[in-house]
């Protein structure tokens, strides 16, 4: 069976690790990088109730796309995520930004998710380059062009929302697109020719921004735009690994609720 150092160096090759901006923190971030490994459990964030699961479904590891260690740890107390997986002899791997950039990661993910609905033309391009054949999020071109009101519709089915915030008034006809938190990148949107931004966590004065600007700016929640992490990890690791058993959590969930 393989160790959790195999299913390391087997994501690197999807998502190389090396890529991580400088304030991330990626990689084998908990447990033993030399134990065996026969079930998986894949997940957007490490919770209490998916390090459970886990448990439950007698997994050593668990793979997060956002790590389960972000900042600097002044303590580790038992009943913690981190002391919870060191107690139940559990190991972490964390690819939290290298995932985002990968040519066939996030990016990949909402172009195979909102392709459809949307009515993407052409692989598109880069949204910010990082690298080689790496960027964070892309721009499409649309077949015809949406108002802001039936593209948040379209978007709200699409992604399982249960809300989502928007602004604009104008027909949309090139969109970007960007995973996760990525209002700050609304200005690099306008700039490169783009109508309109499908994000999370945009913040208030973005918004107000993209009001004055007339920018269709897309709010669809940090959780909403990622939570296709669990189910593209599994499928990379079943492939990779047809030994091991790899369970997409089912307690991975919208941690909001909503009246």
């Amino acid at each position: 069976m393989p160790a959790v150092k195999d299913i390391y160096k087997e994501i690197d090759r999807h998502a190389a690790f090396a890529s991580a901006e400088k304030w991330d923190n990626c990689g084998i971030l908990a447990g033993d990088p030399e134990g065996e490994v026969t079930k998986i459990v894949t997940c957007l964030d490490i919770t209490k109730k998916v390090i459970a699961e886990a448990e439950e479904k007698g997994a050593k590891l668990i793979v997060s796309h956002h790590p389960v260690i972000f900042t600097p740890l002044s303590h580790v107390y038992a009943d913690s995520p981190v002391g919870m997986m060191l107690r139940k002899n559990m190991s972490a791997i964390c690819v939290h930004t290298p995932f985002d950039m990968a040519p066939r990661g996030m990016n990949k993910g909402l172009y195979d998710l909102l392709s459809g609905p949307l009515g993407f033309k052409g692989s598109g391009e880069p949204l910010e380059a990082t690298g080689e054949n790496l960027s964070i999020g892309k721009i499409y071109s649309l077949n015809k062009p949406l108002s802001p009101e039936e593209c948040a519709k379209r978007l709200k089915k699409a992604l399982g929302c249960e809300y989502v915030r928007f602004t604009g008034e104008k027909p949309v006809s090139k969109i970007a697109v960007c995973s996760g938190s990525g209002g700050s990148l609304a200005e690099t949107s306008l700039q490169k020719g783009a109508e309109g931004l499908i994000s999370g966590d945009c913040k208030h004065d973005v918004l107000i921004w993209a009001e004055n600007c007339g920018f269709a700016l897309f709010d669809c929640g940090h959780f909403h735009t990622e939570r296709i992490f669990g189910d593209m990890m599994r499928n990379i690791l079943t492939s990779a690994f047809p030994e091991v058993t790899v369970y997409a959590a089912e307690s991975c969930t919208d941690p909001a609720k909503y009246i």
